[in-house]
């Protein structure tokens, strides 16, 4: 009986002395209980088209900066070259977002019933542009080529067939030319030195960054590079049944897309971690970027309309509309999803 007393004794007296160590705070470290780890929110995986050039540096950003993760979203890229296939991709649900220029195949597309809504812009260019018209350095400088009058009958080339095109009809109307006073001719960017130099082209629109790596190694001239402005050629599209049956996970994506995009035309548009940032996905040096000429980003999501009206009229002068009558850029566009996002963000000085 005494034992047992003393044993009681004893144990209330250990359980006193638990209770007095865990109200001081006793050594976590001698503590054998685990402590649960923090529980991370769920995200829900949605995918977007992409393509890894400067342009879709509001996507890059969103990313690696967590603005999609802070909006619940885990955003899979999915890189693409460019062209048609963004467009297909995303309107049969292979992408639940996608992002490109507002081409003659995306017009095309929509007039053969393929449903698409352009919910944001995704960039636009101010002088200097960001694609100027370029010539070769030696006939440049020889006064062969000095003006945009001096194209007339030569070959000029663009990347891809599509808003390009327009950007260089843009510049060849400041010499009184149109685009089909020229040869026109395609190709890519990355290759546009080296035939301005052998001669096999004689003029060319050429993109950001390369445009200046090619002007401080001496192989170009910039003919021209004040065309445009504020011009929007590409956009944000949602497949429509996909933003409906999943509107929240929509406005998440332009939250975060349009904090990236401020953060893109701010003061600090190229501090070391954006550009860090832009480094990876691209492979353009920070030093390069900032010395090129700069494409612009919509903060407040605002769509023009008219651009698209343009763009189509340019399209079908040109022969390369399936379709006559034109299609109301109302009818293309969705802005509901963005006036949702910038109710939560607030509207930011433009």
């Amino acid at each position: 009986m005494m034992r047992l007393r003393y044993g009681f004794r004893l144990g209330a007296t250990m359980l006193l002395l638990a209770v007095l160590l865990t109200a001081c705070g006793g050594n976590d470290a001698d503590d054998p209980t685990p402590t649960p780890a923090a529980v991370e929110p769920e995200l829900t995986t949605i995918t977007v088209g992409n393509i890894p050039v400067l342009i879709f540096a509001p996507v890059m950003i969103a990313l690696e900066k967590g603005y999609f993760a802070e909006q619940g979203l885990d955003v899979q890229l999915e890189n693409l070259a460019g062209g048609a296939d963004m467009v297909t991709l995303t309107a049969t649900g292979e992408f639940d977002i996608g992002i490109g220029g507002t081409g003659p195949a995306f017009f095309n597309a929509i007039d053969r019933g393929i449903d698409l809504k352009i919910i944001a812009p995704l960039h636009f260019e101010r002088p200097p542009q960001a694609t100027p018209l370029v010539v070769s350095r030696e006939r440049y400088e020889s006064g062969e080529l000095t003006s945009i009058e001096d194209l007339r009958g030569l070959r000029v080339s663009v990347n891809a067939r599509g808003a390009t095109e327009y950007w260089l009809d843009q510049a060849l109307r400041k010499g009184g030319l149109t685009i089909d006073d020229i040869d026109l001719q395609t190709l890519p960017f990355p290759d546009v030195a080296a035939a301005l130099t052998s001669g096999a082209l004689d003029a060319a629109m050429l993109g950001e960054p390369l445009a200046t790596r090619a002007l401080q190694e001496d192989f170009i001239s910039i003919l021209d590079d004040d065309f445009i402005s504020d011009f929007q050629p590409t956009f944000v599209w949602v497949n429509p049944e996909f933003a409906e049956e999943n509107r929240d996970l929509v406005v998440a994506f332009l939250v975060a897309f349009l904090q990236a995009s401020r953060d893109m035309i701010g003061d600090d548009w190229d501090s070391d971690e954006n550009l860090s940032i832009l480094e990876e996905y691209t492979g353009v040096s920070p030093e390069l970027i900032r010395e090129a000429s700069r494409s612009y980003w919509e903060p407040n999501g605002d769509i023009r309309a008219q651009d698209l009206t343009a763009l189509q009229e340019f399209f079908g002068e040109r022969g390369l509309l399936e379709f006559d009558e034109l299609i109301d850029p109302e009818q293309l566009i969705d802005r509901s999803f963005v006036e949702e996002a910038i109710e939560q963000l607030g509207r930011a000085d433009d």
